[in-house]
């Protein structure tokens, strides 16, 4: 059998230097300086926690916070697989960053969530009930990391702004089902568009394993996230249709990916 190639056109060295993509993080360092500038933190996030007491609220929101969940984010992955194996490994490497982001903060500054520090009668909560390591919010993470690697990458334009919207809602979400202060979302976002362009310039620099022997790795990496989504994993939140879903067109996707690479 002989190596396959990719014959995808996309950009393998997408400029991460133009200002037009620090746009995200000087608008979450922006909006977080106007927040402790005039101390409406705990205020904006009563606010946004009332969104979701009644239906379709509830049910809006509980699903758009899975998308910050990292299983959904690496069995979306898996719907890049075959066309755009350059997104697959940018995340990847970007995922290091991410976690890395996520899990030196929240224990280093171990601040109370809303629901530790307001009391269940204040806070609204739709699934789990979270009570410690607020700062960042891992979910927004997660879901900003995928979107700026989708964006940065090169895509259509109408993906791109997709791919925003849900890490937008996503992180919105987070607020809404009672589990981070506003500025959790925003050191969120930030941190997960940096971890991208991390990513995203690890990657113009050690480009997509291109052996089949690489390529199958990563495909069963993926073929076993959608699989533990379909079948063990928890996403603490009541979207069981919507995880279901991803599951199967991920499951779908990746197997189609690996079939190919072995076919005559």
């Amino acid at each position: 059998m002989t190596t396959p190639h990719f014959t995808q056109h996309y950009s393998p060295h997408t400029r991460i230097s133009s200002p037009w993509v620090w746009l995200v993080p000087v608008l979450t360092l922006a909006s977080a300086a106007v927040i402790v500038l005039f101390d409406v933190n705990q205020s904006l996030f009563s606010w946004l926690n009332q969104w979701g007491l009644n239906e379709p609220g509830t049910t809006f929101w509980a699903n758009a916070t899975i998308f910050g969940d990292t299983l959904i984010a690496f069995s979306l992955l898996g719907l890049f697989a075959r066309k755009r194996p350059d997104i697959v490994w940018a995340l990847f490497l970007a995922a290091l960053f991410a976690t890395a982001w996520v899990h030196i903060l929240k224990p280093l500054f171990d601040i109370p969530r809303p629901l530790a520090a307001l009391g269940a009668d204040m806070v609204n909560v739709i699934g789990v009930e979270l009570r410690r390591n607020a700062f960042p919010s891992g979910h927004t993470t997660t879901a900003f990391t995928l979107a700026a690697v989708i964006c940065l990458r090169g895509v259509h334009p109408a993906l791109a702004i997709t791919a925003l919207l849900l890490a937008t809602l996503a992180g919105i979400s987070r607020a809404v089902v009672g589990a981070h202060w506003p500025l959790d979302i925003l050191a969120g976002a930030f941190g997960g568009w940096i971890a991208a362009a991390l990513g995203v310039a690890l990657s113009n620099k050690w480009t997509v394993p291109m052996s089949r022997l690489a390529q199958t790795i990563i495909g069963l990496v993926l073929l076993a996230c959608g699989l533990a989504l379909l079948f063990w994993h928890d996403v603490q939140y009541p979207a069981v249709a919507l995880q279901i879903g991803i599951a199967a067109v991920s499951i779908l996707s990746v197997g189609r990916y690996l079939a190919g690479l072995y076919r005559p």
